[in-house]
């Protein structure tokens, strides 16, 4: 408790405005910096966004962002986090199954965050940074907004935010008004979406802000996978005391269950040693049939499963592949907030504290596996403190954070022939103190410098029981042989799974009767010179603190050409904390760092009918970490974080709206990007035997990989000079939005294209790993009075059907599998305002 009186205490400089709203363009304002919420005049519409912790216009704010009003998100489908790319093409976010999503920016990012991994992208909802992403995926209820920062932001939001950041920001309660809407959507998927929002005034200087929704859709996937079942709720009150004073309270709760995400096969890769004509050396891709490969079949159906079965088995117990184990989840979080707001003279202040909980409790089959398991209980305190104001041609802000999550999980992975049962405590604290100076050296001309210091500290006490078959019958050519022997249940425990097992499968004694449960145990039927296979059980337990200590910076330039031009320059640094893995022998990574410099220009011409954003940047990463799967010392696949070296990230990027007549806009962004890795390298394990020849059972990868023969048999895989993960060269968004009168209605038409470049959206780097273009549509038609709250809007997207790679990576058995973005779908949705 004494650790969060100390933060609470620690005031830092800056006004935030929760009540950011898409300005009407016809409204009248001075196109002034002392006026950020006003209008520009002219035709099309301002956004307000705070991304800078102060309030300002979208055109005004000099950092590359991208953001979009409830309403831009409502009509492109935007319902999570997953489909954010759609209004910010330099982010992706990739599900491969769980609770927890990975985000890239200009290919920096995760593949996916466990309840131990750090993201690379800072999450906040309504002011407040979530630790682990698995609580954003219901958070897109009631919006205001959603404001994407691309590159780090070291000063301002501190750690963890190396790539970029996302806010979103809910709509906060208005004094005085009664008002809400309601809304009902149906479409293909048997998908539903049940919105109720209301604001009521309770007094003069109370309101309450309620909003709700629920909804529903079949899976995208053959198998019934790919659905959603999701619920979520908020409340909040905003109570002003005074002009000078008011507190916003924010309560939310959302669940997240179903079977979740799905994933196809295609193909298997196979041991074809020393053959000049394999795949990639050593590996021979066997591609599975169309009524297994094509997009949408899913692991579990009929087909797919006989596929496996004939084509694969799991080392070391070499038995048959087969009965994957089917996914559901039933997660819940919830959490509460408060923003304090107090004009002290001539100091804003803001205070926001908040608590947050999630649990997890779901199983996926991921890379694939035959069935992951986790159930994890995260909390976390925070609070932060700004206080800003302005000494004669000095604008400040300073600040201070406070930051502590706690963990708590139980989880498995299940590969058939091997399973790691991983039981952790984590504890990360984070302590920060920032602060930004703008000197006005003139009206039109501004000097900016930030500054943060960050102090963590982290603890992780872990317990890994490693389970492993091993087959003991090896026939004079090939492989060993153990079709006869199981493959390993699913089980969140090493004893959930034990006890699934039929004891007669152990001759010499169950390894439940073993006390600690560890050894080697004969396991299956018994042949003419003794057991077939052995399981095996390796306990490891993993205990360490760490922390990291780190100043990051941002220098900027900010020049008004015109009160419609703006230019600017900045270097911004930026780092990303070190942590823990619970694999064995990669137990812990360093932190990484970048540096970044940033050349923009954001203008409006010909009265605000035209806004033409423009940026160019250059990231240098050090020290990058990269989450994926891999293989750990004992040779068995693990889902880790390892420091991978160095990249370089260089590219442009342009944005525009133009308003060619009163009812006719016109969008689009361009994007080119060169993401190389400069530097990528690391070591795996040989699993082979020691009498085999040097490179026989070669990694299975698209890199580079050399024989290291001692002291221990391994390889260096050298991925330099590859493109870095989810980062096509060019990407591609154009959009036209038409409105028709009707006598006394309107009828408005989108049409959005999408267009991405190949890019590799697989860890190793292997043929099947590359995403191919794609290109994607979008419509909707909304018909609604002139005057009246009622509304109707038919939408189609994905007009094409296009099937879009998010993940693909091979797992248990050498299987390849892909996870894709949904397939086409469209429906009604009818709404009242009110």
């Amino acid at each position: 408790m004494h650790k969060h009186l100390f933060a609470g205490t620690a005031i830092s400089l800056a006004l935030i405005c929760q009540t950011a709203t898409a300005q009407d363009a016809g409204a009248a304002g001075a196109a002034t910096r002392d006026q950020a919420a006003g209008q520009r005049p002219g035709g099309l519409d301002v956004i307000t966004v705070t991304a800078q912790r102060r309030e300002e216009t979208l055109q005004d704010a000099a950092i590359p962002i991208n953001a979009a009003t409830g309403e831009q998100l409502e009509l492109a489908g935007v319902v999570d986090a997953t489909a954010l790319n759609r209004v910010a093409p330099a982010l992706y976010v990739v599900n491969g199954g769980g609770a927890n999503p990975g985000y890239f920016v200009r290919g920096v990012g995760n593949f996916t965050n466990n309840g131990y991994t750090n993201p690379a992208i800072a999450f906040n909802i309504d002011g407040v940074y979530i630790g682990r992403t698995s609580s954003t995926l219901a958070s897109f209820l009631d919006l205001n907004r959603v404001e994407v920062l691309k590159g780090p932001q070291g000063t301002l939001y501190g750690r963890n935010a190396t790539g970029g950041a996302v806010n979103v920001i809910p709509n906060a309660p208005v004094l005085g008004e009664l008002s809400g809407k309601i809304s009902g959507q149906y479409g293909n998927y048997d998908a539903y979406q049940l919105t109720a929002v209301l604001n009521a005034p309770i007094g003069d200087r109370v309101a309450l802000r309620l909003a709700g929704s629920k909804g529903e859709h079949d899976g995208y996937y053959d198998d019934g996978t790919g659905d959603a079942d999701d619920l979520g709720l908020r409340a909040q009150v905003l109570f002003e005391a005074s002009d000078s004073f008011n507190v916003r309270v924010s309560a939310d709760y959302s669940t997240t269950k179903g079977v979740g995400q799905g994933v196809n096969v295609d193909g298997v890769y196979t041991f074809s040693p020393f053959n000049p004509g394999a795949t990639i050396p050593n590996w021979n891709f066997v591609a599975a049939p169309d009524n297994v490969s094509d997009p949408f079949t899913g692991i579990h159906t009929p087909q797919t499963g006989d596929f496996i079965r004939d084509n694969a088995t799991a080392a070391p117990l070499y038995s048959p592949v087969i009965d994957y184990a089917y996914p559901f989840r039933d997660d819940e979080f919830w959490g509460v907030n408060a923003e304090i707001n107090a004009e002290l003279g001539d100091i804003d202040l803001v205070v926001i504290p908040a608590y947050r909980e999630s649990r997890l409790n779901n199983r996926f089959n991921g890379a694939p596996f035959r069935g992951a398991e986790q159930k994890d209980l995260a909390t976390q305190f925070s609070i932060e403190a700004r206080a800003s104001g302005a000494l004669g041609q000095l604008d400040w802000l300073l600040g201070s954070y406070y930051f502590d999550e706690s963990v708590a999980g139980l989880n498995s992975y299940n590969q058939f022939s091997t399973v790691s049962f991983n039981r952790f405590d984590t504890d990360t604290e984070s302590t920060a103190i920032f602060g930004r100076l703008t000197y006005n050296v003139s009206d039109d001309f501004r000097l900016v410098g930030g500054l943060r210091y960050t102090d963590e500290s982290r603890s992780i006490d872990a317990r890994v029981d490693s389970l492993a078959g091993v087959c003991l019958i090896e026939p004079a050519f090939g492989p060993p042989s153990c079709p006869q022997v199981p493959n390993f249940p699913v089980g969140l425990t090493l004893r959930d799974t034990l006890e699934q097992l039929d004891p007669a499968l152990f001759p010499a004694g169950s390894p439940l009767n073993a006390d600690p449960i560890a050894g080697a145990f004969p396991y299956g039927p018994f042949g003419m010179m003794g057991p077939q296979a052995l399981l095996i059980v390796t306990p490891t337990d993993i205990v360490r603190d760490s922390g990291d200590e780190e100043v990051t910076y941002r220098l900027a330039a900010e020049y008004d050409v015109t009160p419609d031009n703006l230019v600017y320059a900045s270097f911004e640094t930026g780092f990303r904390a070190g942590g823990f893995n619970i694999t064995v022998g990669q137990e812990e990574y360093d932190p990484e760092y970048i540096d970044a410099w940033t050349l923009g220009s954001k203008n409006s011409f010909f009265d605000n009918r035209l806004q033409l954003n423009l940026e160019a940047f250059y990231w240098k990463y050090r020290g990058q970490q990269l989450a994926a799967l891999g293989v750990d010392s004992r040779g068995n696949n693990s889902f880790y974080t390892r420091n991978v070296g160095k990249s370089s990230i260089t590219g442009v990027e342009m944005d525009f709206q133009f308003l060619a007549t009163p009812t006719t806009l016109l969008r689009g962004n361009v994007q080119y990007l060169d993401a190389t890795y400069d530097s990528f390298s690391f070591n795996q394990v040989d699993l082979s035997d020691a009498t085999d020849p040097p490179n026989f059972l070669t990694p299975i990868t698209g890199c580079d990989a050399t024989q290291v023969l001692g002291p221990q048999r391994s390889f260096d895989i050298d991925c330099s000079g590859k493109p870095a993960l989810n980062a096509p060269e060019w990407t591609l968004n154009l959009g036209i939005e038409q409105t028709v009168p009707l006598g006394g209605m309107e009828l408005t038409g989108t049409f959005d294209s999408r267009y991405r470049s190949n890019r590799v959206v697989g860890f190793a780097y292997l043929p099947t790993s590359e995403s191919g273009d794609d290109l994607t549509l979008d419509a909707s038609l909304t018909l609604r009075p002139d005057v009246g709250g009622w509304s109707a809007t038919a939408f189609i997207r994905n007009i094409t059907d296009e099937a879009m790679p998010t993940l693909r990576q091979v797992g248990a058995g050498n299987v390849a599998g892909t996870a894709y973005e949904p397939p086409r779908t469209y429906g009604l949705r009818l709404g009242y305002d009110f």
